[in-house]
């Protein structure tokens, strides 16, 4: 039987997992019986690789519970404090990240190349906001100004969010510590697979997509994986992209045999689908499978959300995003 590794995105400490589990299940299972699938994998079939509370933990400097493989907003008001602990490295990643988002949600700071989107922010505002080869309080500045024009200016997305996701990126891209702790939990669920003698479809939303990215083109052994399905991925991000292309050259994981990722044109924590000319593959690589489709889930980035009416929405509840998990699963 082909086993089921769910792995999640960013901004879920606290959350019980099994409770989360149990959400991302319920809307898989919506999605697949949209698609006609009578399959509704339970708990029994999956693996939840929750490593929420850990990374919070590990990015705030505290000593980290473990990482649990289930197989059963921040407030706004303390985002400049939070800046300013930022070392630079952290402080430019996290700029080019919202200056992207910026960019497509159609702000464009003022500059010489680059004319002011159809809201411009105060002159003062835009030029800390262009400044290029800032350092210190001035590179703070620039990054308080740049996610106060995500309040103001970028629908779905607060820049609180967008601060903790593009945090965790970088830290699970640059800190050892880190990558270590987070990937062995994505790992042992695929030990557990390699145990039994299980194939292993690998769903990983939002920075999971990341940590499964990072896993799976480093092993050398393990389990096939029929699919990897990647909703919401940050991955074509040009920081992101750049960030995971200093560690090691682009690949198509081995031992995957489908890649498909799907994105909400209005989900600009993803920003990009996995084109050729925005996640560019050695040639000769097999094709990611950009998937466009809309998201219901407030923000369109989430992977499961109950609306008010009790229907299911978020990328897993979607036909032509559960129809592949389906597909592999069978």
């Amino acid at each position: 039987m082909t086993r089921l590794v769910l792995v999640h995105g960013r901004d879920l400490d606290g959350r019980d997992p099994e409770s989360l589990e149990a959400e991302w299940l319920g809307a898989l299972g919506a999605g697949l019986a949209a698609a006609g699938s009578p399959l509704r994998p339970t708990d029994d079939d999956a693996s939840f690789v929750y490593y929420g509370d850990t990374l919070e933990r590990l990015v705030d400097g505290g000593t980290p519970p473990p990482v649990t493989v289930h197989a059963l907003a921040a407030d706004p008001a303390a985002l400049p404090r939070l800046v300013r602990a930022l070392p630079d490295g952290e402080l430019r990643f996290v700029l080019d990240v919202t200056r992207e988002v910026l960019t497509a949600a159609g702000h464009r700071p003022a500059g010489p190349s680059s004319p002011a989107g159809p809201s411009p922010a105060p002159p003062a505002v835009e030029a800390s906001v262009v400044a290029e080869g800032v350092v210190g309080d001035a590179l703070v500045e620039a990054l308080v100004a740049t996610l106060a024009l995500v309040d103001r200016y970028v629908p779905g997305v607060s820049a609180a969010v967008l601060l903790t996701l593009t945090r965790d990126v970088y830290a699970s891209l640059h800190d050892d510590a880190v990558r270590r702790v987070i990937d062995a939990g994505l790992a042992d669920a695929l030990a557990d697979a390699t145990s039994s003698d299980e194939p292993a479809v690998v769903v990983a939303h939002s920075l999971g997509s990341v940590v499964a990215y990072s896993v799976l083109t480093a092993r050398t052994g393990g389990p096939d994986v029929p699919l990897l399905l990647t909703p919401g991925s940050p991955l074509g991000i040009r920081a992101v992209r750049e960030a995971v292309e200093s560690r090691a050259p682009l690949a198509f994981p081995a031992r995957v045999g489908r890649w498909v990722s799907p994105r909400d044109p209005r989900d600009l924590l993803a920003l990009h689908d996995l084109t050729p000319d925005v996640f560019p593959l050695p040639a000769g690589s097999p094709t990611i499978e950009a998937l466009r489709v809309t998201n219901r889930a407030p923000g369109f980035h989430a992977a499961a959300h109950r609306l008010d009416d009790g229907a299911w929405a978020g990328y897993l509840a979607l036909p032509e995003v559960a129809g592949p998990v389906g597909a592999a699963l069978t």
